[in-house]
């Protein structure tokens, strides 16, 4: 049996389940138990934990979050002690499954014996501001991997450009749990909640990638021209209130409705006429593949993994990521709704990715591939 920790700092993030963990949640949740004991670890306990499968063992670095711990453990991730005090067991591979900390952490690693893999779930080229400082900073980081595993050939080709390439990656796309979200989606909208006229629906954290007030800018605009639609935002985070700031002083509130976090958000993109993504930066979009595979009409920035999705979809739009365009292509499906009744797009299987990644690791084992550059520099 094969023995994997997946590692990332946290499951939530104030209060809601983030893209990359919700994948990996629904990836561990149906790998192989008979093939893979599996160990998810996180850096503090997180309420989304159980979530797991009983099966999938949970640990944690330390045993609570306060100022404390959380100072100790920046200065001890600062130091590159994380690993040997808090995770160190006798894994066959060690997975990062975000970018950033959760890298930092495991590039540390102190089990020689284990192959590691890194997972990047953003398109760093317009991710990262000073993209310079970055490579210094990191490329020690990604020279302790095996693997770096990129959702989208997006991903990887910006990966591979600003490290000038020199690291073995590849492409793995996300999984979704195709089953949980077609009968999740045929719920009823919670109680207080009806669809009265035409319907966007954003699902997504309120954070800079996601870009939010660029749809409420948009949105403005198309009520001030006279069309009638409501907008419903299924989320939150950190910008929640910038964002509630710019509905209250533009007077928005008569057509945008705030949601909060929705443990299920199928219900709200199974009832709206138009799944809208306005961000600055993907990795490979889990809300808009979920949209795919309910057939919705959807309109989003072109962002990384969005060709891959949407390409050969009759249902989907993508324009450029600038306001003005976003605007022309939010006014155009108002004007002219798209045809998502017809088939195409990406075929999204979870059992077919599931057994992708099973591959992946099982390869990572056996093909004895190292890095091409010395690990120990």
């Amino acid at each position: 049996m094969v023995k994997i920790l997946f590692f990332i700092e946290t499951l939530s993030y104030n209060g809601s389940i983030g893209g990359a963990e919700k994948v990996l949640l629904t990836l561990v949740n149906h790998m192989d138990t008979s093939e893979f004991d599996i160990t998810v670890q996180t850096v503090f306990p997180d309420e989304y934990a159980c979530l797991l499968n009983q099966n999938i063992r949970y640990r944690s670095c330390y045993p609570k979050k306060n100022a404390a711990s959380a100072s100790l453990y920046r200065m001890e991730s600062e130091l590159g002690l994380t690993y040997p005090l808090h995770i160190r067991d006798d894994y066959d591979i060690e997975v990062a499954f975000l970018e950033y900390a959760t890298t930092k952490v495991l590039a540390a690693s102190t089990n020689k014996k284990a192959r590691k893999a890194a997972w990047i779930h953003c398109d760093f080229d317009t991710a990262i501001d000073n993209k310079e400082a970055f490579v210094a900073k990191t490329r020690k980081q990604y020279q302790q991997y095996d693997k770096i595993v990129c959702v989208s050939e997006q991903c990887k080709k910006s990966f591979d450009e600003l490290f000038a390439s020199g690291f073995n990656s590849v492409v793995l796309h996300n999984v979704i749990d195709d089953r949980e979200i077609l009968s999740k989606a045929k719920e009823a909208l919670p109680e207080g909640v009806s669809k009265t006229k035409y319907t966007l629906c954003s699902v997504g954290r309120f954070s800079r990638q996601k870009n939010h007030l660029r749809l409420l800018k948009a949105c403005k605009r198309l009520h001030d021209e006279g069309f009638p639609f409501e907008l419903w935002l299924v989320g939150d985070g950190i910008l929640r209130p910038e964002v509630e700031s710019f509905i209250s002083e533009n007077n928005m509130g008569g057509y945008v409705r705030l949601w909060g976090f929705q443990a299920n958000p199928y219900p709200f993109i199974e009832k709206a006429d138009l799944l809208v993504c306005s961000s600055f930066f993907e990795g490979f979009s889990t809300v808009i593949t979920e949209g795919v595979l309910l057939r919705k009409q959807i309109l989003t920035t072109d962002c990384s993994g969005m060709h891959e999705i949407l390409d050969g979809y009759s249902g989907g739009m993508i324009v450029p990521n600038d306001d003005e365009a976003f605007y022309s292509g939010l006014r155009s499906c108002a004007e002219h709704p798209l045809d998502s009744e017809q088939t195409g797009g990406l075929a999204f299987s979870t059992e077919a990715l599931v057994k992708e990644n099973e591959a992946f690791f099982k390869r990572l084992l056996s093909d004895g591939e190292r890095q091409v550059h010395d690990k120990g520099n």
